[in-house]
């Protein structure tokens, strides 16, 4: 019976002591991070579904139009010091969805677009220091289930026009007489479900054209004539379906429009312009269920980065080394429902700092919230790039070894992850890791006591991604 116990009393502490240890593997120290944003103070409540960020009281400083679906919009004053403080007035009515600031009736100051889910769009006047007055004008229908707006001049007449995303129906093209006043085009672009639209000059040829995001059908580009009519290129960009958005920019520094779109379902993608207006993309990757995307110079280094954030975690600070090679920064958010994304220097110090808008459902808060940049110098020269995103399984180290040896792997996009050693009869001897993984470097550390000296193998298998190396026990 002693013998018996002494047994069980060994088992119990072989299982207490585990073979592996792992860890995900940043590829930069995280007290040294090049940039990082911190929170500095909420701009209100009620479910800000877009923060749209400009010189509005005509002050030398960036102030912020918070538009809010339950509850009215207001505009947020900056001191100067990247403090707002709320003004009084209320702007439009409750289920404000989206909104744009341009100068509309030719005045010189900034004018507003506002659109609502489940109301009338809007226009709204500027009398030049920042006091909003509603005109008469009712655009599209109650029930269009308008998302956002995008405005440009679409017809070279100079002077700002509008395009209006709709759920549910198709979205519109409103044309500007130059006094502010609006008519619809009659063309529409895409499918009923609508998720983003961007503008900008994709073939080179002097006028606007147009990415548009769908729902329920793939992503496409339209060409723009000169005069605002639009022709669908032929090209689809990312998957069928999908939620998510996209922002236009020169990302590999050729002086052309690449593309940067987010899928939930489907993985991020960067599609890159020849300079015609033809893209290529690298596949999926920055991992999935990323929602909102906006670029910007973070780090004051004249490129492209950019902002990405997850409905419920996961944001992101993607940083661009000149040439489209982009390094992961991780960012934490007060909220876990972020639903929007505004870019601006809101304390005068020379760079971005974000604006994060947040929801109501999936344990958000409703708010949005400021966050300033803190750039500092650290330099790192280890950025993922486009080209060549794939699984990575690295030989192990040391190699030869006694008794334990880490073995390194990256996952380009979330996966379920396999890792299993054999020996060389190929007699399988332990699963080192199974289960699912994000996008990130990992290190495994294995302990080999219990095994005797000889070649042993190990494989990742992900997707149809499979990879074995050899290492060797020597005792």
């Amino acid at each position: 019976m002693k013998d018996k116990i002494i047994s069980l009393v060994i088992v119990i502490f072989l299982m207490s002591q585990s073979n592996i240890s792992e860890a995900q593997i940043y590829d930069f120290p995280q007290d040294t991070l090049p940039i990082a944003f911190i929170y500095s103070q909420s701009l209100g409540y009620g479910e800000s579904f877009r923060i749209v960020l400009t010189d509005i009281d005509t002050d030398g400083d960036s102030d912020a139009v918070v538009i809010n679906y339950f509850g009215v919009s207001r505009l947020w004053i900056n001191d100067g010091n990247g403090v707002f403080i709320m003004d009084n007035q209320s702007i439009g009515s409750t289920s404000g969805h989206g909104g744009a600031l341009g100068d509309l009736d030719g005045d010189n100051d900034l004018d507003l677009f506002l659109v609502n889910n489940m109301n009338f769009d809007k226009v709204l006047f500027n009398n030049g220091s920042g006091l909003f007055t509603e005109t008469a004008q009712n655009l599209g229908n109650v029930d269009d289930y308008g998302i956002a707006v995008v405005l440009g001049d679409i017809d070279n007449d100079n002077d700002l026009d509008a395009l209006v995303e709709n759920y549910l129906h198709p979205n519109k093209i409103w044309i500007n007489d130059g006094d502010g006043f609006f008519t619809e085009s009659g063309q529409s672009l895409g499918g009923e479900e609508t998720g983003a639209m961007v503008l900008g000059d994709l073939d080179l040829d002097y006028d606007i054209d147009v990415v548009v995001m769908n729902y329920d059908t793939y992503d496409k580009i339209w060409f723009n004539d000169g005069s605002g009519n639009f022709t669908y290129s032929g090209q689809k960009l990312d998957s069928l379906g999908g939620w998510g958005k996209l922002d236009l920019g020169d990302l590999d520094d050729d002086e052309d429009l690449d593309v940067f779109i987010t899928n939930s379902e489907y993985g991020n993608k960067i599609w890159l312009n020849n300079g015609a207006g033809t893209f290529t993309s690298y596949g999926s990757f920055f991992g999935d269920s990323t929602q909102m995307i906006m670029l910007g110079d973070l780090d004051g280094d004249e490129d492209l980065d950019a902002i990405t954030t997850h409905v419920a975690s996961g944001n992101a600070i993607w940083l661009n080394d000149g040439t489209g090679l982009f390094m992961y920064n991780p960012f934490s958010s007060e909220s876990m429902e972020c639903i929007s994304i505004s870019l601006g220097d809101a304390d005068n110090d020379g760079d971005l700092d974000a604006f994060i808008g947040n929801g109501m459902f999936n344990g958000g808060t409703g708010i949005a919230e400021l966050y300033l940049n803190e750039t500092s110098t650290a330099v790192n020269e280890n950025f993922y790039s486009l080209s060549s995103l794939t699984f990575l399984l690295n030989q192990n180290y040391p190699n030869p070894f006694n008794p334990s040896t880490k073995i390194r792997y990256s996952v380009p996009q979330s996966s379920q992850v396999i890792i299993k050693v054999f020996d060389i009869l190929g007699n399988e001897i332990e699963t080192l890791v199974n289960e699912q993984k994000v996008i990130g470097t990992y290190e495994i550390t294995w302990y080999a006591e219990h095994l005797p000296s000889g070649i042993y193998f190990y494989r990742l298998l992900a997707g149809s991604f499979v990879e074995t190396k050899k290492m060797v026990l020597l005792r």
